[in-house]
This record gives C-alpha cells, sequence and structure tokens, in this order.
C-alpha cells in the first residue's frame, strides 16, 4: 500500500516529528541532544528556515518550523541523516535509527499554531 503524499509548501510553518525505531533511543544523553541541535543549526545556516519551538524526548523529537521558502524534506533529510551518522558511529552501531519518514503537518491557523506551542513544550 502506497504512503501517502506528503502536504508541501514552501511558505508554511510545519509541526514535525522524528522518532527512533524501537531498539534504539534517539538521544541516549545530553551530548547527543546538543550534537542533533548543532545539525539543525547547521540546516538552518543552508537553508535559512526558522524554528520557532522544540522538544527533544529520548525517542522522539517535536519541531515547529517556518520553511521560510525552502524545501521541508531536504531540512529534514539534511538533519536525519548527518545525525543518524554521527550517532551510529559514537555508539558503534549501524542499520537505521529513525522509524519512518519524519512526520510533518502543515499549521494552517493561530489557533493551531497556539495549541501546537503549549503541546510541544508541556
Amino acid at each position: 500500500m502506497p504512503r501517502l503524499a506528503r502536504q508541501k509548501s514552501y511558505d508554511s510553518i510545519f509541526h514535525v516529528m522524528v522518532k527512533s525505531i524501537v531498539e534504539a533511543p534517539l538521544f541516549k544523553d545530553d551530548d547527543d541532544k546538543v550534537k542533533f541541535m548543532d545539525f539543525v543549526k547547521k540546516a538552518q545556516d543552508h537553508f535559512e528556515f526558522k524554528v520557532y519551538s522544540y522538544c527533544l524526548m529520548d525517542n522522539h523529537a517535536h519541531f515547529i518550523i517556518d520553511s521560510n521558502g525552502a524545501d521541508i524534506s531536504k531540512i529534514m533529510h539534511f538533519i536525519n541523516y548527518k545525525y543518524a551518522m554521527y550517532y551510529n558511529k559514537r555508539h558503534e552501531r549501524i542499520g537505521h535509527l529513525f522509524h519512518d519518514r519524519f512526520k510533518s503537518l502543515i499549521v494552517d491557523s493561530d489557533r493551531y499554531l497556539f495549541a501546537l506551542t503549549a503541546y510541544v513544550h508541556f
């Protein structure tokens, strides 16, 4: 069964979620979280998007991102690929780190943005 097509927009705000596979936490310690955010910053420098909010949990992460004209798929590929390579090398493992491709939803109203911000932070 084919996957649903990703909602695409180059001038939207997105709720982005990434999740690790069951066998591995996405972040084993604070150093992993710092490195992940370093890759987010490098992606920001390259793609010029904005991060309004984020939450890093042990096995998943949430972001509120304004793509600012950039392709959300390219942004997330940049971040996830670099982080998976780092993680596998640091923790001496091979294979997939992320459960599936990232999930993203377009934030289409101020009300949704407000509720989403509260959800991400609490």
